[in-house]
């Protein structure tokens, strides 16, 4: 059971792969795989601006999904209507009575 709050629906976007010279490589160019997942929460994290002759801004999200989900370091998710990458691998996050269990991940986008 997830907490009462947790409400909001990301959809989960997997990328086939390709092999290019012999390495499988994910094809980011092709149409991916989309999953809903429902009764998550999410929160922005920090963002940065790297301002060396250009302008460009780093923003993100921590996401607490329900138990199970399926998203894996490769994958990018919408949030909001807007695509991010996953930040590392996903973890499966345990509570005490395992009824609110779930998986974190972080995401992150650059814009500029």
């Amino acid at each position: 059971m997830r907490a009462s709050f947790a409400r909001l629906t990301i959809v989960r976007l997997r990328y086939p792969k390709r092999v290019d010279r012999g390495t499988e490589v994910t094809d980011y160019t092709a149409v991916p795989d989309e999953l809903d997942i429902k009764r998550c929460w999410y929160e922005p994290t920090s963002s940065v601006e790297d301002t060396d002759a250009r302008s460009a801004v780093l923003t993100g999200y921590t996401v607490d999904a329900p138990s199970g989900a399926d998203i894996v370091a490769s994958d990018h998710v919408r949030i909001a209507g807007v695509e991010h990458e996953v930040d590392g691998q996903p973890l499966d996050i345990p509570s005490p009575t395992g009824v609110l269990d779930s998986v974190r991940l972080t995401t992150k986008r650059w814009e500029g």
